[in-house]
């Protein structure tokens, strides 16, 4: 028995997940974490700008957050969920990356992404994902909100299904109050649903996988403090990759042909440029394009 759920609980949370590709975790976050989680977001956003990233005029992500400051240590060690996630994943759980995402209001409701699944895009080479993520809400998620919207059963049993075959007001938007968790499996089909009205949306992102020789982000830098952590409540190999650098071919891996001078923020918005092509038609090498990059998503019959 864990701490916060029996064995049979885990294994029918277990059974949810591997069935449908993601569950929802109320109050995963007490009002106290969610308090210290968005203050520390205010102190890095005015402490350390160069770590954000803007892929759109809505969407803000905070990369490599984890060298500046240990305020997100809790979340990525969160005992209530990670007892999950240990039954998802087994005692060989590792931890792979972590980001804090913000969206904020915006008129333009097309998502930058659309309908995509995570870290590989290319269509043909799906079944190479599997990887678990968790998003906490510091925030609110109303129907009024931006939210994530995942098409369940898509990581397995309807593995064959095309993002770009998705029509866009497809799936089940996951709403909640501040505190809560999703825990979805990458290989998931998965939007960001932009609302009119919305307010600001803030989470923190974290992904795990049980796989030992490879990683699947190299811009997630593990800190000494983590991996010579020793703590009997974590599991073994938790911070054990931090010095892997067999990265995952996908949006996590700088390309070979990018400037090695190129600024961070600079190489992941090609590397989205890049994998949205990967969906959408021949991709483009050679040096970085700039400008906006027009695609043209089909839509089911």
């Amino acid at each position: 028995m864990g701490q916060f759920f029996t064995e049979t609980e885990l294994q029918q949370m277990a059974r949810d997940f591997h069935e449908l590709g993601y569950l929802c975790i109320p109050a995963a976050l007490t009002t106290e974490q969610i308090d210290r989680f968005n203050q520390a977001v205010d102190r890095h956003l005015t402490a350390f700008p160069g770590d954000w990233i803007s892929l759109s005029d809505s969407f803000c992500e905070g990369t490599n957050v984890l060298p500046h400051t240990a305020a997100f240590d809790e979340a990525i060690e969160n005992s209530k969920t990670l007892e999950i996630l240990r039954a998802i994943l087994g005692e060989q759980i590792t931890f792979e990356e972590f980001a804090i995402m913000l969206r904020n209001p915006t008129a333009n409701l097309k998502e930058v992404k659309g309908w995509h699944r995570d870290l590989i895009r290319e269509f043909d080479r799906r079944a190479e994902i599997d990887a678990v993520s968790i998003i906490f809400y510091l925030t609110d998620v109303s129907e009024s909100d931006h939210c994530f919207a995942i098409i369940p059963e898509s990581h397995q049993r309807l593995i064959d299904l095309d993002p770009l075959d998705v029509p866009q007001e497809a799936g089940i938007d996951l709403i909640g109050p501040a505190g809560t968790a999703v825990i979805f499996h990458a290989r998931a089909i998965h939007n960001g649903r932009l609302k009119q009205n919305s307010t600001q949306r803030r989470t923190l992102q974290a992904y795990y996988s049980s796989r030992l020789d490879q990683r699947t982000n190299e811009w997630t830098e593990i800190p000494a403090r983590l991996y010579q952590k020793h703590d009997s409540k974590l599991p073994p190999y938790f911070y054990s990759k931090w010095n892997v650098t067999n990265i995952l071919e996908g949006v996590g891996k700088r390309p070979a042909d990018i400037d090695p001078e190129l600024p961070l923020d600079q190489v992941i918005k090609e590397v989205q440029r890049r994998g949205k092509m990967k969906m959408t038609g021949p991709i483009i090498t050679g040096p970085m394009m700039t400008g906006p990059i027009s695609t043209n998503l089909r839509q089911s019959e």
